[in-house]
């Protein structure tokens, strides 16, 4: 029984220090599964990184811009936008929050609510923005019909 517990202990060591690897056909996958399902946040891959912390990518495509804004109490997001543009406000505060659970979606414990305040920025395919733990966050415009990104999280133990 050791010997399983011992052989399971390095498989475990031995992927975590391979990483994970997500290649463009999953990616492109992805999305046209998430284009047919009318889904707006597709887990790509997760992976748990060295003290318990968990790494993950999704797909997200949104088709119409946000009325409210989320907060996720734990996660930090990097968005990388892959197609379409808009404008995405970060920060300022959020008025009468909502608990909500994103756990399935590696985004953890979150707050949905009136997004007040914030700066606006314009951004489009290649841009990168890093949202913090704990930051409101919403798009609030759309240029055309949908805004395609990856969402690189990051959830503490």
């Amino acid at each position: 029984m050791l010997i399983v517990i011992a052989m399971l202990a390095a498989l475990a060591a031995e992927q975590q220090a391979s990483g994970a690897i997500v290649t463009a056909d999953e990616i492109a996958k992805t999305l046209k599964e998430s284009t047919a399902n009318n889904v707006v946040d597709q887990p790509v891959k997760a992976t748990e990184v060295p003290g318990g912390h968990k790494a993950s990518l999704a797909l997200l495509r949104r088709t119409k811009a946000e009325t409210s804004a989320l907060i996720h109490d734990r996660v930090t997001e990097i968005y990388q936008i892959t197609a379409g543009s808009g404008t995405i406000v970060t920060g300022g505060s959020l008025e009468n929050p909502t608990a909500t659970d994103l756990t399935r979606l590696n985004a953890g414990p979150s707050q949905t609510g009136t997004h007040k305040g914030g700066e606006s920025k314009h951004v489009g395919p290649k841009d990168v923005i890093i949202i913090p733990a704990g930051m409101p966050h919403r798009f609030s415009q759309l240029d055309g019909s949908e805004i395609v990104y990856l969402v690189y999280r990051f959830e503490p133990k």
